[in-house]
């Protein structure tokens, strides 16, 4: 039987087996209920880092693009995946 928060009834006489049924069932409930920790890893598991500290690309692209400027690109880039990664 799940806890039930009626019981027992006001002004009425303790029985030891439902009192004792009803805080196993209240621990159960308890025990059950995530904790910060659990919570704080599936956080950190399963959204993106902060990228709020990485520096903007200061470039400016000339036309057609060099190869120098390009790769500067591609290096933000995979520095801004790895952030997101929580690596």
């Amino acid at each position: 039987m799940p806890y039930d928060p009626t019981l027992p009834a006001n002004n009425s006489p303790v029985s030891s087996a439902e009192l004792r049924e009803q805080l196993t069932n209240l621990r159960a409930l308890l025990d059950n209920k995530a904790d910060t920790v659990y919570v704080d890893a599936l956080i950190n598991e399963q959204t993106a880092g902060n990228v709020v500290g990485y520096a903007n690309l200061e470039l400016t692209v000339s036309n057609p693009p060099t190869q120098a400027e390009v790769q500067a690109v591609v290096d933000k880039l995979y520095e801004l995946m790895n952030a997101l990664k929580r690596i």
